[in-house]
């Protein structure tokens, strides 16, 4: 029994890695760790249990195949802040992964190890499962990784497709440790066979990561052009304020003129009514002061302008020092995204209510919530709206960059976004 104990713990321990490798936690480290714990106290209970059931026997391996990999599918429902369709494509990547992982430690211990004894078999058989995660992890963190966690949901079909693929070679790997552990002792005639699945496996695995590069360079080029049309419109916004305050200075003497000339008719009214209009045409051409921060501060002017002329209130409260560790580029990335949002917001549910937004810089972190009215029909799953777009897309890019969070929520009729940046 304390040998189960032992190699039950060890392959628990990396199957854990595995799961906190291939997700996005949904919750914090701490919380994290903890249903981690449970299912490593759940796993190891099960397994003795069923190993003092049925001994050292074909039983005792299904069940603990099986019950493995449902653990992985509840853990990568529930405790991943991925997208459904990523979840089921990450869960499907795992399972096949440890499917062969199984059937290269049968094939090890049946060539090398065949009189050797049932102990000695059963250490080496999951010492080489363990071992082998290791690389696999390596290799998931350095080149997979950023990939899969850089592309969007909104290419759902896409997901659908590499995840329906990879459940087919699924059920080859599933029916290959069936039949590995049901006819061991002639292992050696299904080795080629299943070295032929495993390589086509890996040539659609090349495929399909090559899909997924394509996809974050198409995602990098739209968000390259909407960054640059953003660039262009404030060109234009800033092109036209000066205009209006070059219009507004070549009439300082005209309009002095006709002041003076009000006052010396004794038109004292008409003199202090002219000069209210001349001093209003002179804030109409002035920017806002948001905060000290100069591309934050032309951002909210052009939200502020657009909003206004769309017929939608706004309150802006913004407190960012002109230096700070996030890029012009990524204050425009997120920023200019998140309000754009919220005014397509108000546009679409047709409201008259308000868009509230706050920007602080507290403790090195930038802090930015914005509350908008929107639809009822909108869905949200793991605080992170579905089938988001390219908007949205891109401001997930910057956000990460600065080990940043972003979180949604819903509440009667309002939509709230909150981001934090670690500046």
């Amino acid at each position: 029994m304390i040998h189960v104990f032992l190699v039950m713990t060890m392959i628990g321990i990396s199957h854990s890695i595995c799961f906190w490798v291939m997700t996005e936690p949904k919750f914090s480290m701490r919380k994290t760790a903890f249903i981690y714990s449970g299912y490593f106290v759940a796993f190891m209970f099960l397994a003795m249990m069923s190993y003092a059931a049925f001994g050292n026997s074909a039983v005792f391996y299904a069940i603990s195949f099986a019950s493995t990999i449902v653990a992985a599918f509840f853990i990568f429902l529930f405790t991943s802040a991925d997208p459904l369709c990523k979840k089921v494509f990450l869960f499907i990547s795992y399972a096949n992964i440890f499917s062969v992982f199984i059937c290269i430690s049968l094939i090890i211990c049946r060539v090398f190890f065949k009189n050797s004894p049932e102990i000695v078999v059963y250490y080496v058989r999951n010492i080489i499962r363990t071992i082998l995660f290791i690389p696999v992890a390596l290799v998931y963190i350095r080149f997979l990784q950023p990939s899969t966690r850089a592309v969007s949901a909104k290419r759902l079909k896409t997901w659908h497709s590499i995840s329906v693929v990879s459940a087919l070679f699924l059920i080859i790997f599933a029916l290959y440790v069936i039949i590995f552990n049901a006819e061991y002792e002639n292992i050696e005639k299904h080795i080629p066979f299943f070295a032929v699945s495993v390589l086509i496996y890996i040539s659609v695995l090349w495929v399909i990561f090559g899909t997924i590069q394509s996809m974050i360079a198409e995602s990098s080029t739209e968000l390259i052009k909407q960054k640059a049309a953003y660039l262009q419109n404030q060109l234009k916004t800033a092109k036209e304020n000066e205009l209006a305050a070059k219009t507004v200075r070549h009439d300082f003497r005209h309009h002095n003129q006709n002041i003076e000339t009000l006052l010396k008719k004794g038109e004292i009214q008409e003199a202090l009514s002219y000069l209210k209009q001349y001093n209003d045409s002179i804030e109409a051409a002035k920017l806002s002061e948001f905060c000290p921060n100069i591309t934050v501060n032309a951002i909210l002017n052009s939200f502020y302008s657009k909003a206004q002329k769309n017929g939608i209130s706004v309150s802006v409260e913004a407190d960012i020092k002109e230096d700070t560790a996030i890029s012009d580029m990524d204050f425009v990335a997120v920023l200019s995204n998140l309000l754009e949002n919220a005014i397509n917001g108000c546009i679409e549910c047709k409201s008259n209510g308000e868009i509230k937004v706050n920007i602080r810089a507290v403790a090195g972190k930038t802090v930015i919530v914005c509350s908008n009215p929107c639809r009822q029909d909108i869905s949200i799953e793991n605080n992170m709206i579905i089938n988001r777009g390219i908007g949205i897309a891109g401001m997930l890019s910057a956000i990460r960059k600065y080990s940043g969070d972003i979180k949604y929520g819903y509440d009667n009729g309002t939509l709230t976004a909150c981001i934090i940046l670690n500046s």
